[in-house]
Parts: structure tokens; C-alpha cells; sequence
């Protein structure tokens, strides 16, 4: 009887290391995401996510902003998370640290913060077509 629960012990510890060793999938979140009043082009980069400015409302704006890497270094930490990354503020020329979940609605929540994430905000971004907007950076 020892025996029988000892192998039992040992397969549910491989089956449990084979399941914690085995690459996280993330749900593909490439793609044009609006925020407040900037379109991102969401981009896969370096094995982590990056976003580029691809549309701004303002027309003032839209030589110094678009194309500009603002959003680097957002790994995946599950399958609808990723953490560790950074932003910019096109606005008031800060960088933030940044997390992001997949929402079920297919929204993205933005967790943009400096040091600690509960004193942080959420942004929620929506997904855009691409080109459907006036004002698109060339």
C-alpha cells in the first residue's frame, strides 16, 4: 500500500512540475488599441509587447507623437497578463511603470503607476480598426 500512494506522490509531482515548466500561452493582443485620445499599434517585440503611436486627435500633436515607441518591455505573465512594463506620457513627459490585463469584454485595462500599482490609475483601451480615424500618422 506504501507503495502504490508513493508512486501516485511522484506522478502527481511530475505532472504538477511538467504543468509549471510549460510556457505560458497569451492570448494575441497585437493590434490598434485607442487610449483617451492616442491610437497604439501593439506590437510584439523582443519577446515582450510594445506600442507605438499610430493616430492622435490633435493635429498639433501629430509630428512630435506619431510614431513614437511609447509602450516597452510589457512581458506575459499569464494568459490575459502581462506586467513589467513601461510608458510614456506624451502629455506630461513621464515615464510610468505599466501592467495590462485582457479583459473577457475585449477590453484592456491599463494599470499605469509610479512605484506601487494601487496608487496607480486604470486606463481602459478599446480596440480600433486600423485607418478608420482622421488623422492617421502616415
Amino acid at each position: 500500500m506504501v507503495r502504490a500512494s508513493g508512486s501516485i506522490f511522484i506522478v502527481a509531482m511530475a505532472t504538477a512540475l511538467t504543468a509549471w515548466s510549460a510556457p505560458t500561452r497569451t492570448v494575441p493582443v497585437e493590434g490598434t488599441w485607442k487610449i483617451q485620445d492616442l491610437v497604439l499599434d501593439v506590437f510584439n517585440c523582443q519577446e515582450a509587447v510594445c506600442g507605438k503611436v499610430v493616430w492622435t486627435k490633435s493635429p498639433q500633436r501629430r509630428q512630435a507623437d506619431c510614431g513614437r515607441t511609447i509602450v516597452w518591455g510589457l512581458s506575459p505573465d499569464g494568459p490575459q497578463t502581462w506586467s513589467g512594463g513601461s510608458i510614456y506620457d506624451t502629455t506630461d513627459g513621464n515615464t510610468y511603470r505599466l501592467s495590462a490585463t485582457l479583459e473577457p469584454d475585449g477590453t484592456l485595462h491599463a494599470r499605469i503607476y509610479r512605484g506601487v500599482p494601487l496608487l496607480g490609475k486604470t486606463e481602459v483601451l478599446t480596440r480600433v480598426p486600423p485607418r478608420s480615424l482622421d488623422g492617421w500618422c502616415v
